[in-house]
C-alpha cells in the first residue's frame, strides 16, 4: 500500500464517515453536533442571565435615581448679572441695657452656679473616698477658695508652686492656702463620676465624659446673655500640650497647639456658644458638610427671623448655607466664597 493509498483509507467525510463505511457515524459530526448543542446552550443561558442582571438593577435603582434627580433639581443654581433688589434686613431685636454694671465675679457666678459648685464638692469627696482618703472632706468655701487661688497662680505663673509660700511668697495665695492642702485638692478634684462613664473603643464614649456636665451647664448659662445684632463664627485655641486624644495644631493660631473650639461671638467680643471639637468621626456630618453643620448647630439658640447679621471664613460657606439660613432661620450671612464653591457659575 502507497503512501497515497494509505491516505485515501483513512481519510474521514463529514456526511458519510470513512470512505467505505457509509453507516458508522463519523467522529467529526459527533464532536460537531456537541459543540454547537453546548454553544447554543451557553449563548441562551447568558442571555438570560444579563437579561435579569438588567431587571433586577432597574428595580433597586429606581428609587436612587429619583432620588439623586430631585436632590440634583434642588440644588441647581444659575448665576446671572443682575442689579440687587432692596431687602428690608433691620434687625428686629433690641440692644441689652443693665440697670448696673456688673463686676467679674458677678459674671463668674452667672455661669458657674452654686448647683455646679455643689457637684464638684461632691464628685471631689467621691473621688477621694475611692482613692482611700476620706479625710480630705472639701467643702464649698474652701472649693471657691481654691478655685481663686487657681486663677491667680494663672495669672502670676511661678516656676514652681512652693515658691508662692515661700521666698518670693505671694501672701494673696500664701494667706488663702497651704501647698500642702492645694496639691492635696487638685490631686483629688473632680467633675463627673468615673463609674458612669462608658470606657474608650466601646459604642457611646464620649471624650468629653470628664467635663461633660460641667460643659453642658456652661454651654446652657451662655443663653442667659442677650445676643446682639451682628455676630461671627470661627475657630478659636484654648492653649493646652498635655496628653489629650483630641489636641490639635494651627499654625496659623497665637497658640499653635491647643483644644480647638467652634465658637459663635458678637462684635463687642462676647462669646454666645461654643463647641468643642473632638476629632474627625465624633459627630456624625450631613450631605451639607462639615462646615455647615458647625454653623447650623452654633445658630440653633438663636431667635428665629431677627435679621441677625452673621459672618464666618470660607472654610464653613456654601450656597445651601446662605440659603438655608435666610430662608429658615431668617439670618442674613456674610463670607467669602472660593470660586470653586460657585456652584453653576458661568
Amino acid at each position: 500500500m502507497t503512501v497515497n493509498e494509505d491516505k485515501t483509507k483513512y481519510k474521514w467525510n463529514k456526511t458519510k464517515g470513512k470512505e467505505g463505511n457509509k453507516e458508522d457515524p463519523s467522529l467529526f459530526d459527533v464532536a460537531s453536533e456537541t459543540y454547537e448543542r453546548v454553544k447554543k446552550n451557553f449563548v441562551k443561558k447568558a442571555k438570560d442571565t444579563l437579561r435579569n442582571i438588567g431587571r433586577e438593577d432597574d428595580d433597586e435603582s429606581d428609587d436612587e435615581v429619583a432620588k439623586k434627580k430631585v436632590a440634583k433639581e434642588a440644588k441647581q443654581y444659575k448665576w446671572i448679572k443682575t442689579e440687587p433688589e432692596p431687602r428690608n434686613i433691620t434687625w428686629n431685636g433690641s440692644r441689652p441695657h443693665y440697670d448696673e454694671v456688673q463686676t467679674p465675679l458677678d459674671l463668674f457666678r452667672m455661669f458657674i452656679t452654686e448647683d455646679i459648685l455643689s457637684n464638684i464638692v461632691d464628685q471631689t469627696n467621691l473621688n477621694a473616698m475611692r482613692k482611700k482618703n476620706p479625710s480630705l472632706k472639701l467643702s464649698l468655701e474652701e472649693l471657691r477658695r481654691f478655685l481663686g487661688v487657681q486663677m491667680l497662680m494663672s495669672i502670676l505663673k511661678l516656676p514652681a508652686i512652693r515658691m508662692y509660700q515661700n521666698g518670693i511668697r505671694y501672701s494673696p495665695v500664701a494667706d488663702t492656702m497651704s501647698r500642702d492642702r492645694f496639691i492635696s485638692l487638685r490631686s483629688f478634684f473632680h467633675i463627673c463620676d468615673d463609674t458612669l462613664m462608658i470606657p474608650k473603643g466601646e459604642v457611646g464614649h464620649d471624650k468629653l465624659s470628664k467635663i461633660r456636665r460641667l460643659y453642658d451647664a456652661f454651654r446652657e448659662n451662655l443663653k442667659k446673655i442677650d445676643p446682639e445684632e451682628i455676630q461671627s463664627i470661627d475657630e478659636q485655641m484654648i492653649p493646652f500640650k498635655g496628653r489629650i486624644g483630641f489636641r490639635q495644631y494651627l499654625k496659623d493660631k497665637s497658640h499653635s497647639w491647643g483644644v480647638k473650639v467652634f465658637t459663635r461671638a458678637g462684635i463687642s467680643g462676647i462669646v454666645y456658644d461654643i463647641e468643642i471639637y473632638t476629632g474627625k468621626g465624633a459627630v456624625e456630618i450631613s450631605e451639607l458638610g462639615q462646615g455647615t453643620d458647625v454653623v447650623l448647630r452654633l445658630v440653633e439658640n438663636l431667635p428665629r427671623f431677627m435679621n441677625f447679621k452673621l459672618f464666618f471664613i470660607n472654610f464653613y460657606t456654601g450656597i445651601d448655607l446662605i440659603h438655608k439660613l435666610r430662608v429658615e432661620y431668617g439670618i442674613e450671612s456674610c463670607d467669602s466664597m472660593p470660586y470653586m464653591k460657585k456652584k453653576g457659575r458661568q
